[in-house]
């Protein structure tokens, strides 16, 4: 009998066991049977997510296009803009001019959007400026998907936000210029890139090669600035066997490759007797132009045989340029501190190193407060990566345009996102020791925005006495708040919220102060603001022609020049070329006004030999040109190049000077300068 109490107890046992089983069965087959939908909650947050993304790209729409019906021209590159809108000669060789002669003295594969554009719409500063715009809205649209992917929806649209109103990039994506499509093209590559790790498929490793390979079209070896980051953080993420992660690596760097000297061959290959002759070089080589003109030249003057070298006539410093940093505290990296260069990509400088700082120390899985997941860890890694590459690069380098800093943006935007999202996690913990970071963070970020500002007193001291206020108010409010006062806790989010706002209200006023064309920077220059230096494209009148600058509604010395070529037109109908110039500057406005036979002399710099002086009496004696326009010093240093000087002379004691009123009557003096342009007549 004691045998029954145990087999009911037994019977008991599993009877229990059998319902929980079934219990288990039941509560784990749910999911499987009822459909999952987001709490109202959820579906709130997505569409107020969704809303705000689409309000970002709209105001980055607006303000990229409200400034680009100002943008004005860049002679030089409006001129091959045109060029290659009339001619798909000049359109493939990235001609200067109509005829196809000379090249650029870089890469044109800018400009190929700018030309369509013109071909389509017609030339106009705005037909030219679109295309940059809508290049910006781009970038903003990958920099959130990016960062989303990062951080989550919040820290997507702040680092999407602090991407699309960082002050440099409002006029860069407004004005007609290579670092636009040079920035969207490596954002491109990095969302690329992101894709490829989620993922483990190495067709998105391959589209990031592609897109910087377009970069490189765009401004040459500066795209591939994101290639070893790009690399490196491939090999410490991917979970995939480390032969395999090499091979799929190496494929991607063939094809950026690829893709990058795609052009360059098939300008190689051509005969020199059919192409135009290669800008920024001696010997006539694409190669030249890229890798050692545009390239190690940069860095270490003449060392790439056949590249132009430093021009030895130039002052020490060179001219005045936007934000130039002269001597040797141009070639360090205190000069990224200074307000010429902070107030246009610094005012998150702070908030960045926070992220940098909180993002090391999720990634030593140190603190609970800060574990980062696999798609925050790729971010910080590649964020600092990135950076830390463009900031030595960028030091090194002297920056005679605010738009190198370009390359910077993307990575301090990140790094910003990264950083607001970490200060509130450590901040919501109340054990942490880090919970002090976030009220230390915006003390520190208050004060650096109320210092870039204070360098601007006429312009920006409206604004220093509300970002004090919002920034102490909310540092004292976070402050106590940490220290563990729970009838605080619900001031929070508002404290937060003041922070956010004293932190963005200065860059949103410099990117906003580019709708007024003075602040708008210029087609040669990307800078929002009062620039802190004079800028470099002042208009220089009867010394060398029209100049670098064409942020003109209407340049009088272009008006004399227009009738000069009228003149020359009308009375050497059958040449080949109407008119050869001494300077590209007095070529270019004649060219965007329609003019196709126009002879450029010089390049650039005015410092390359072509065409020769052989050449040149070889076309006078077969009747192929008659009249050349000499504007006096080729060059910005008022010292003409030998080969100019040989022209000038040759010219002077062989052909006829026209008289001025013969084309200009009563145009003598411009006013009160007199014009250095004389036009000769040569005939054999």
């Amino acid at each position: 009998m004691p045998s029954r109490p145990q087999s009911a107890w037994t019977a008991a046992q599993c009877a229990q066991t059998e319902r929980e089983h079934t219990a288990h069965m039941i509560v784990t087959a749910i999911p499987a049977t009822v459909p999952s939908h987001p709490t109202r909650g959820r579906l709130f947050r997505r569409r107020t997510q969704a809303w705000m993304f689409f309000c970002l790209i709209a105001a980055s729409s607006i303000l990229y296009g409200v400034n680009a019906a100002h943008s004005g021209f860049s002679d030089y590159y409006a001129s091959a803009a045109k060029s290659m809108s009339v001619s798909w000669k000049a359109f493939l060789f990235g001609a200067f001019d109509p005829q196809s002669t000379i090249t650029l003295d870089k890469l044109s594969g800018f400009l190929i959007p700018q030309a369509l554009s013109a071909r389509v719409f017609g030339f106009s500063a705005w037909s030219l400026a679109i295309p940059q715009a809508v290049e910006g809205v781009i970038t903003v649209a990958a920099a959130y998907y990016v960062i989303r992917r990062w951080t989550g929806p919040t820290g997507g649209l702040i680092g999407a936000a602090a991407m699309a109103f960082t002050p440099l990039l409002v006029p860069m994506f407004s004005h007609p210029m290579e670092d636009g499509m040079l920035t969207m093209c490596t954002t491109l590559a990095v969302a690329a890139w992101q894709r490829s790790i989620e993922t483990g498929r190495l067709r998105w490793l391959v589209l990031s090669g592609v897109a910087v390979g377009i970069g490189f079209q765009a401004k040459m070896m500066q795209a591939w600035l994101v290639l070893p980051a790009l690399a490196v953080v491939y090999l410490l993420t991917v979970a995939l066997p480390f032969r395999r992660k090499w091979w799929r690596l190496a494929v991607a760097g063939i094809v950026a490759v690829a893709v990058s000297l795609s052009w360059m061959c098939v300008i190689a290959v051509v005969s020199p007797a059919n192409r135009p002759y290669i800008d920024g070089t001696t010997n006539n080589n694409i190669f030249s132009m890229v890798f050692g003109y545009n390239g190690v030249d940069r860095f270490f003057s003449n060392l790439m045989p056949g590249a132009l070298g430093a021009d030895p006539l130039a002052p020490a410093h060179g001219s005045n340029t936007v934000g130039l940093v002269p001597g040797l505290l141009g070639h360090t990296p205190i000069k990224l501190l200074l307000p010429a260069y902070a107030s246009q990509i610094g005012w998150l400088y702070p908030l960045a190193a926070a992220g940098l700082v909180l993002g090391f120390i999720a990634l030593r899985r140190t603190h609970a407060a800060l574990e980062a997941d696999e798609r925050l860890r790729s971010g910080i890694l590649l964020s600092g990566a990135l950076l830390l590459t463009m900031v030595v690069v960028m030091s090194v380098m002297s920056l005679p345009h605010t738009a190198y800093l370009a390359s910077m943006v993307f990575p301090l935007s990140a790094l910003s996102a990264i950083g607001a999202i970490l200060l509130w996690r450590t901040s919501r913990r109340r054990m942490s020791r880090l919970r002090f970071a976030l009220p230390i963070a915006t003390a520190v970020q208050t004060i650096w925005v109320v210092v870039l500002v204070a360098h601007y007193p006429v312009f920006g001291r409206w604004l220093l006495a509300p970002i004090c206020m919002l920034g102490l108010g909310a540092t004292v409010l976070l402050t106590v708040r940490a220290a563990g006062r729970p009838q605080l806790q619900r001031i929070a989010r508002p404290a937060g919220a003041a922070a956010l706002v004293a932190t963005l209200l200065a860059p949103l006023t410099w990117a906003l102060s580019t709708v007024v064309p003075a602040y708008a920077g210029t087609a040669n220059d990307a800078y929002a603001g009062p620039p802190a230096q004079p800028a470099q494209t002042h208009q220089v009148e009867g010394k060398y022609g029209i100049g670098l600058n064409s942020n003109r509604d209407a340049n009088r010395t272009a008006t004399i020049e227009a009738l000069i070529f009228d003149y020359a037109k009308a009375n050497s109908p059958n040449d080949e070329f109407v008119l050869a110039t001494d300077s590209w500057r007095s070529s270019a406005p004649l060219i965007m006004q329609g003019a196709r036979r126009v002879l450029p002399i010089g390049g650039y710099s005015s410092r390359v030999d072509a065409p020769s002086l052989a050449r040149i009496q070889s076309l006078v004696s077969h009747h192929r040109l008659t009249y050349i326009l000499l504007t006096g010093p080729a060059s910005k240093n008022a010292v003409s190049p030998p080969h100019i000087v040989e022209l000038h002379h040759w010219v002077e004691n062989s052909c006829r000077l026209v008289p001025r009123d013969a084309y200009a009557a009563g145009f003598g003096a411009v006013g009160g300068t007199m014009l250095a342009d004389r036009l000769y007549a040569c005939t054999r």
